[in-house]
C-alpha cells in the first residue's frame, strides 16, 4: 500500500511542476511585446562580456531571437511609472555590445523596456532606439576617466537624477554643490 501512495505523491508532484512550468511559459509569451510574439526566448538573466577596448560586463534580463536571426533585448524595470530613462537606453546599448561580442550575433538597433502592470493590468513595454557601439565606447571611456580622476563630473539637467546616483559622494568630494537649481563650484 505505501509504495503506491509514495508513487502517487511523486507523480502528483511531477504533474504540478510541469503545470506550473507550462503556465509560466504561457504567461511570459502573453506578456511579451507584440513584436516578439513569434520570437524564441534565448536567455533570461544571463551575463555577457564585451571584448572591446573598454570591456563591458552586462547582465541581460531577456533576449529573443526573431525568425530572421536578429536578437532583440528586453530590460525589465520595477518602477511604477512606465517612463524610459536615458540610463535605460545606455544600459541596453551596453548589453548589446556585450551580447554581440560574446555570442557573435547581430542585435537589433531597437530594444524594449518593460514595466509591471498595475492592479492586475498587463505589463507595458516601450520600444527604444539603442546607441551605437562608438557612443557606448565613448561613455565607457568617460567613465574610466572619471574614476581615474582625469575628468570632472558634470551636473545633470535635473537635481532629481543626483538622488539615486552612486557617484554622488564623489561629486561632493570634488567640491561641487547643487543648491536648488543653482550650480556652484
Amino acid at each position: 500500500m505505501w509504495p503506491w501512495v509514495l508513487l502517487l505523491a511523486v507523480a502528483l508532484a511531477v504533474v504540478w511542476h510541469l503545470f506550473r512550468r507550462h503556465h509560466a511559459r504561457v504567461a511570459e509569451w502573453r506578456d511579451r511585446p507584440a513584436a516578439l510574439r513569434d520570437a524564441e526566448l534565448i536567455c533570461v538573466e544571463a551575463q555577457f562580456r564585451s571584448k572591446s577596448r573598454w570591456p563591458i560586463v552586462a547582465r541581460v534580463d531577456r533576449a529573443y531571437r526573431l525568425p530572421t536571426g536578429l536578437v532583440v533585448l528586453v530590460e525589465l524595470k520595477t518602477r511604477s511609472a512606465p517612463a524610459v530613462r536615458t540610463s535605460d537606453v545606455i544600459q541596453l546599448s551596453a548589453q548589446r555590445v556585450a551580447v554581440e561580442d560574446e555570442l557573435r550575433v547581430r542585435v537589433s538597433d531597437e530594444a524594449f523596456v518593460m514595466f509591471p502592470g498595475r492592479h492586475s493590468a498587463p505589463p507595458t513595454s516601450r520600444a527604444v532606439r539603442l546607441m551605437s557601439r562608438e557612443q557606448i565606447e565613448a561613455v565607457a571611456a568617460r567613465r574610466r576617466r572619471l574614476i581615474d580622476g582625469l575628468d570632472r563630473p558634470q551636473w545633470p539637467d535635473s537635481e532629481h537624477v543626483c538622488q539615486g546616483c552612486g557617484q554622488r559622494a564623489a561629486c561632493g568630494a570634488a567640491g561641487e554643490r547643487l543648491v536648488g537649481v543653482v550650480r556652484r563650484r
